[in-house]
């Protein structure tokens, strides 16, 4: 399935699409002239109604958005909690995160992007409740979505990646997430310590979003329990305190290039910590994160419609004539013309429509909820 992507000023506008109402899918949208793949999963819970959290997770080098699905099985957690979860494929089997050693050059960072705007326009996600979750490469890829992206996620959770030299160096965050970094002390693959492949190290990495979110300098440490005597590491929750959005470090001594409680051949390379079910401790942290609302405004001199949500009348900025459509969750159009002031929408049912509104060159997706 594919939508196309174009921008009009500084909106993106996307084609809508119906998408089944849940269960596992495969997606593709076109994007920098490559037709980008992803497998997502809506829970079974989910309603018209509804605008649920949106979990992005980014494999490893040499993996695919499946494969860490098949690992990691957020399907299960997505479910259980409701939330969409969606696992893209970077192209070549890796992400472009700037990286010391290169093996992609494609615009990811617009990629998940448009990603996150492909699923507010189709299924309605929040955007103020988007979250991104990477492991190792796609770990990395995080920490420089977080850096550099317009769009706000509000809360990010890495597992054995980190931040290389490029993104640590140029860092300006627009916004600052909620941070949730998971390493091994033992980790051959991304050092704890940094490297020459790899960048700086997690310590860096911590002091970087600390100083973003002027946290107080000393954090707390406290040892999680050691439930598995067998596995030759042990984890230590460390955790900054008055800070903007929450940071934390879980620091694994002996621990490898592993995500934490899952046994896997194909997951990564060394000792495999068992005190903790790492999907689950992430879906804990990122739940209830969300961005603020000021963080949501598009363009906010032009696109100024109210109230929203609304009951009856939705009133449009301005007056001059605007050509609208509206449109619901499954891609169904089911009112559109010329209106200058305002548009009727006691008729119709309530949950959440996507008006696209748009005159001379000047065009844009707003999403409506009518109660």
């Amino acid at each position: 399935m594919a939508v196309n992507l174009t921008m009009k000023t500084t909106v993106f506008f996307l084609l809508l699409f119906s998408l089944p109402l849940f269960s596992q899918t495969n997606g593709s949208l076109p994007h920098d002239g490559s037709t980008r793949t992803f497998v997502y999963y809506t829970p079974s819970t989910w309603t018209e109604q509804q605008q649920l959290p949106l979990m992005i997770v980014l494999h490893g080098l040499t993996q695919t958005g499946g494969g860490v699905m098949d690992i990691t099985q957020f399907n299960d957690l997505a479910e259980q909690h409701g939330f969409v979860v969606v696992y893209p494929d970077g192209e070549n089997f890796a992400w472009n995160a700037n990286m010391n050693v290169t093996v992609s050059t494609a615009d990811d960072l617009g990629f998940i992007e448009a990603l996150a705007t492909y699923f507010q326009n189709n299924l309605g996600t929040d955007p103020a409740r988007q979250y991104l979750v990477g492991f190792s490469n796609g770990g990395f890829m995080s920490h420089k979505i977080a850096c550099e992206s317009s769009m706000c996620f509000a809360a990010i959770a890495t597992v054995a990646g980190n931040m290389s030299d490029t993104t640590f160096a140029d860092c300006a965050p627009q916004f600052t997430p909620s941070i949730l970094h998971i390493h091994g002390t033992a980790d051959g693959v991304v050092p704890y310590n940094g490297g020459v492949g790899t960048g700086v190290s997690v310590d860096q990495v911590m002091e970087k979003w600390r100083s973003f979110l002027n946290c107080n300098p000393d954090p707390v440490s406290i040892n999680m329990p050691n439930q598995n005597m067998f596995d030759l590491s042990s984890p230590q929750r460390i955790t900054w305190q008055n800070c903007l959005n929450d940071l934390e470090l879980i620091k694994i001594t002996g621990g490898g290039h592993q995500w934490p409680g899952i046994q896997t051949l194909v997951g990564g390379v060394g000792t495999i910590n068992f005190d903790f079910y790492s999907p689950e401790v992430i879906w804990e942290f990122l739940s209830g994160k969300a961005c603020p609302s000021s963080a949501l405004v598009e363009d906010e001199n032009m696109f100024l419609t109210y109230p929203n949500p609304v009951l009856e009348i939705l009133h449009l900025p301005g007056s001059s004539e605007w050509y609208c459509e509206l449109t619901n969750v499954r891609g169904e159009i089911v009112l559109k013309g010329n209106y200058i002031h305002s548009i009727p929408l006691a008729m119709y049912p309530p949950g959440i429509y996507f008006l696209k509104v748009s005159r001379s060159d000047q065009e844009a997706i707003l999403k409506i909820l009518k109660q």
